[in-house]
């Protein structure tokens, strides 16, 4: 079994759960599985519905069954992509006695929701992030940090998992219950972070939970962004990345396109509207007021000054804006910060919070 009191579950949302896994893919998906079960099958529940509400308000109607029969169309892509992390799925599956379809719906929400709403068939989530390099570090040390926003209802499901594959570099990553890696760093200090974007190339294909999985068995930024590119991408997101010898990237991509967002002053920032004049074509909606505050404000606050995991801290946690803000409590009564992140991946180091900044309790996470 997965190393995890359920009990933790039960916690206030201001702690994060953490949840220790080892063993073969298949091994360690059916640890977590059984360790989560319930959690995992309300999250999917949850999880679909927000899926068929978001098409249905733009104009397309979908049964579960028929959302099920369209996320399978993507499985065998992903075994292609990726078999390890297939076969972790298939245990997280057979353990939380789910289907793979339920499971892909379950990981990979965003970019299944878009499909259905707007790929071709046979509002929005947020998340604020920056990267500081090393010369705008206190510490001359690469950070990248975010806040992920999503429904308030996903915040009980939020927990932090440390894998210790037999065939690959150990993990660490904040989640959710039958998720693979989201905001995550493995121990050779390849890390990533993401935020949600939103295109009409949207398709079958593959996740982004699948794709940040698989880069965590990078070892670099270069090998990373190779990964990210070149694999069939099922939906748009924007991709920050970060290696032990201080290398960065921030990748915005469609489902077919792609580009690197430039630093300015040594930080990279990016929140959930799409930056790159060439993809801005293929951009699904208007992504709402509150990304452009957010990605005015996190421009503004970093804009001067060194930075370090402190400071960074109380970029996350600005709450200039109201429901704009950074630091996002029920925003339309649906959104809030879920959790936020740091990684330092020279040192090897990630700091992590269930929650809001300002309120969760910090812990700090080291290989």
């Amino acid at each position: 079994m997965g190393n995890l009191n359920l009990s933790q579950f039960q916690k206030p949302l201001s702690e994060l759960p953490v949840i220790e896994l080892a063993g073969t893919c298949r091994e360690m998906g059916r640890q977590f599985g059984e360790s989560c079960k319930d959690q995992c099958r309300e999250l999917y529940q949850i999880r679909m519905n927000d899926a068929l509400s978001h098409a249905a308000q733009r104009g397309r109607q979908f049964t579960e069954q028929q959302a099920l029969s369209l996320a399978g169309r993507s499985l065998s892509l992903i075994r292609e992509f990726d078999q390890d992390q297939h076969d972790e799925t298939l245990g997280i599956a057979e353990g939380a006695a789910l289907s793979l379809e339920q499971i892909y719906i379950l990981q990979g929400l965003t970019d299944f929701r878009d499909y259905l709403s707007w790929g071709k068939i046979p509002d929005g989530f947020g998340c604020t992030s920056v990267i500081v390099a090393q010369k705008r570090s206190q510490q001359n040390q690469l950070l990248l940090a975010q806040n992920w926003d999503l429904g308030t209802s996903n915040m009980p499901y939020v927990c932090f998992v440390k894998r210790k594959p037999v065939n690959a570099p150990q993990t660490m990553s904040l989640t959710v219950t039958g998720g693979l890696c989201l905001v995550a760093m493995n121990s050779e200090g390849m890390s990533v972070g993401t935020t949600n974007i939103k295109t009409t190339d949207s398709r079958p294909g593959i996740h982004y939970l699948n794709i940040i999985h698989r880069v965590m068995k990078c070892h670099t930024v270069a090998e990373a962004q190779e990964v990210i590119t070149s694999a069939v991408r099922s939906g748009a997101h924007y991709y920050m990345l970060g290696d032990k010898k201080g290398n960065y990237s921030g990748l915005e991509c469609s489902a077919l396109k792609h580009c690197e967002v430039k630093p300015v002053n040594n930080i990279v920032t990016h929140c959930n509207h799409i930056l790159d004049s060439d993809l801005k074509s293929l951009e699904a909606e208007n992504m709402g007021a509150s990304t452009k505050h957010r990605q005015n404000r996190v421009d503004q606050i970093t804009a001067e000054g060194q930075f370090d995991v402190s400071k960074v801290k109380q970029v996350l946690a600005d709450s200039k804006g109201g429901e704009l803000a950074i630091c996002r409590y029920d925003c339309d009564g649906y959104i809030s910060t879920n959790g936020s992140v740091i990684l330092s991946p020279e040192s090897g180091e990630i700091f992590a919070c269930r929650s809001q900044p300002d309120k969760g309790v910090w812990q700090k996470f080291t290989f």
